[in-house]
């Protein structure tokens, strides 16, 4: 059975509503599964859990839609591979197979970054002294379009070679041209931003020659759990976790989980702050270990800060990734070393003793805690010390029954909530 809580702060009152569906601030243990081999993608919302998952092997490029850096990626995980040719752009016509020797070479390929979702294998050729240049194309002031100046090899899936120019960006609409490098089967075809509104990216198959509609809302998920390419520290590829767009996270290593904060530590809008290495891979048992003594913290799409600690990686049999999560904070990622009073209860389940982690800013000598069953009574209550900073308090739990309870720590006139579960 799972608790829902929502509090209404007031000066010196708590009102509590409850239902017995989920507990925002409780820890959830969660498993997501893309499927074996790695097959699809799964994006993931940190309050609501699952938001779709698809088949991550059905598309070669995305095509940014919301932004303004016209990104353009290639799917790593398909083993989609993309080249600059070196050729000017009026050799179109002319290419030959014979223009490919040299060409693709390993050390020539064009990558994803996976710091960013902003940053696609078309766009990292881009001259970084020129603002307008965006790798694949250049942006032109007079007509508000992005005119195509580079001419591509793309290796598709199926090992299949073909030259590709992404011709233009104009009124929402991405154009371009691909073909067999003898000019065979030409395609020209389009992608309308405005097809795909609330999405980081529209997306296309060379197999079908179609569009593809794949990802859900923007706004709706936090985390994407998929194969990928990573283009550092080397070219390999990997099955992790990268961030939405907007979404920041922490490492925390080494620490205990139960006590880790992240209070007074620089967040990162790197996507691939989780990542992958939080697993390893063991050959004496041939079996998947999970780092230990890691947790990351992440700021949700919405602004509720999460902890999220792995508990497990089935590998490529399953594709299932084991972790639990806990709502750390309904206000988010606090700037200027901003945080709520109460940070943590540890353990939990508790069964004597529990201890809170509080920070207190500036004491004031009505500061209490407060503990409530689920009926709204109260079962114990204390004054907080009298210092400021950073410390630990300890709740006595003596003679109270097995269950779940709620620890409201009255801090300035400002309430903050936090759930304990006794077993004795």
């Amino acid at each position: 059975m799972k608790i829902m809580l929502r509090s209404i702060v007031f000066a010196g009152a708590l009102m509590l509503s409850l239902s017995f569906n989920s507990f925002s601030q409780g820890t959830v243990y969660d498993v997501v599964s893309i499927g074996a081999g790695y097959g699809n993608q799964s994006f993931y919302s940190l309050e609501n859990g699952e938001v779709s998952n698809v088949s991550n092997t059905d598309w070669d490029l995305a095509f940014q839609i919301s932004g303004f850096q016209a990104t353009i990626l290639v799917n790593g995980k398909s083993n989609v591979k993309l080249f600059r040719s070196g050729l000017d752009i009026n050799s179109w016509s002319t290419v030959t197979a014979a223009d490919t020797v040299g060409a693709l070479n390993s050390a020539n390929e064009l990558l994803n970054q996976d710091t960013s979702w902003w940053s696609g294998a078309f766009n990292i050729t881009n001259d970084a002294t020129n603002q307008f240049d965006l790798g694949w194309g250049v942006y032109d002031l007079a007509t508000h379009a992005v005119v195509g100046d580079s001419l591509f090899f793309i290796q598709l899936s199926n090992g299949i070679v073909k030259k590709l120019w992404i011709q233009s960006l104009a009124n929402s609409i991405y154009t371009f041209v691909y073909a067999d490098l003898d000019g065979s089967n030409e395609v020209n075809t389009s992608l309308n931003k405005q097809s795909f509104a609330g999405k980081n990216f529209g997306y296309y198959s060379f197999t079908t020659g179609t569009t593809i509609d794949r990802e859900p809302n923007k706004y709706t998920w936090d985390l994407s759990f998929a194969q990928y390419m990573s283009a550092s520290p080397i070219v390999y590829k990997v099955s992790g976790v990268l961030a939405n767009d907007s979404v920041a996270a922490l490492k925390v290593y080494p620490v205990d989980p139960m006590l880790a904060s992240p209070w007074g530590s620089t967040f990162s809008y790197h996507i691939n702050t989780i990542g992958y290495l939080w697993k390893s891979y063991d050959f004496n048992s041939n079996s998947w270990a999970i780092e230990d003594s890691l947790v990351y913290f992440v700021s949700a799409r919405n602004g509720n800060l999460w902890k999220v600690v792995f508990t497990g990686f089935a590998g490529a049999s399953t594709g299932n990734y084991e972790f639990y999560k806990e709502q750390v904070s309904a206000t988010g990622l606090i700037e200027n070393g901003g945080q709520p009073a109460l940070l943590h209860v540890a353990p939990n389940p508790a069964s004597a003793t529990a201890s809170l982690t509080l920070f207190i800013n500036r004491y004031n000598a009505a500061n209490t805690l407060v503990v409530y069953d689920l009926s709204g009574r109260v079962v114990s209550q204390q004054a907080i010390p009298q210092q400021e900073g950073l410390f630990n308090v300890p709740l006595s739990l003596d003679g109270m029954a097995n269950g779940t309870y709620v620890i409201k720590a009255l801090v300035d006139g400002k309430i903050y909530i936090h759930k304990l579960v006794v077993l004795n």
